[in-house]
């Protein structure tokens, strides 16, 4: 019984994800030639992910916003599974693009909607490319006052563990002298791990740490800034018993 209605809340879930993503991404086509285009793209974003939380079950508990401040920032998450994305674009209480591989501009319609509205898509195993991608694309997200979420670990790994970080975020954080804003989640792993598309009502703990200004804390070297910022991750995370 209990593996029935996991199936069916599963594909009411991936059923109000396909049309809500359609119908969202139909609208989007229609504000491209207007100036407002991304304050109305902005609030779209939310409703879509706050919606598809919902239908699926999916409470997102909130801890430190009183770290952020109204500026732009590098948002930098770990990555346990899909269910981030909605987590951050729900919770979160900041207009951003979220990087996204490359691939994603081969699904039709939501590929081009991605690329107008200035989701950087990067080459996940190219890095030196992956950063030429988000230089040319963090001119115009600057211009637009957007900030840009990055998963630093580069793939969805299932929870409870941190992967090595790569050093785009931080390359750009130097670049740009902007903020390092650290957004640690937990649970969403357990709640739709990776690979899978069952759905299970659930928990998903999201805590934004503060933020990481490198000029302020004398860090020029990208290296040591992203063993910083790796090592505040592992801390936290031990601290709260979700890591060895």
């Amino acid at each position: 019984m209990i593996r029935l209605l996991t199936f069916i809340r599963s594909v009411w879930a991936v059923a109000n994800l396909l049309l809500t993503t359609f119908f969202y991404a139909i609208i989007s086509l229609l504000l491209l030639p207007f100036p407002f285009k991304h304050a109305v793209f902005n609030k779209i974003l939310k409703v879509w992910a706050r919606w598809n939380l919902f239908v699926s079950g999916i409470s997102v508990r909130v801890n430190g916003l009183e770290n952020i401040e109204d500026r732009p920032y590098i948002i930098v998450s770990n990555h346990e599974s899909a269910l981030d994305i909605f987590a951050i674009y729900a919770r979160l209480p900041l207009n951003f693009r979220m990087v996204a591989k490359k691939e994603m501009e081969k699904l039709p319609l939501v590929g081009f909607i991605m690329k107008k509205y200035l989701f950087p898509l990067v080459n996940r195993y190219e890095t030196d490319e992956a950063i030429e991608t988000m230089n040319s694309t963090f001119i115009r997200l600057r211009q637009n006052n957007l900030s840009v979420c990055i998963f630093p670990e580069g793939t969805r790994h299932g929870g409870k563990q941190i992967l090595p970080f790569k050093k785009g975020a931080f390359v750009l954080s130097l670049n740009y002298d902007l903020p390092l804003l650290p957004v640690v989640l937990r649970g969403s792993g357990d709640v739709t791990p990776t690979g899978s598309l069952w759905v299970k009502p659930g928990k998903v703990y999201l805590d934004v740490l503060p933020s990481f200004i490198p000029r302020d804390n004398t860090v020029i070297d990208r290296n040591e800034l992203l063993y910083q910022i790796e090592s505040q991750y592992r801390k936290f995370l031990k601290e709260k018993k979700y890591l060895p």
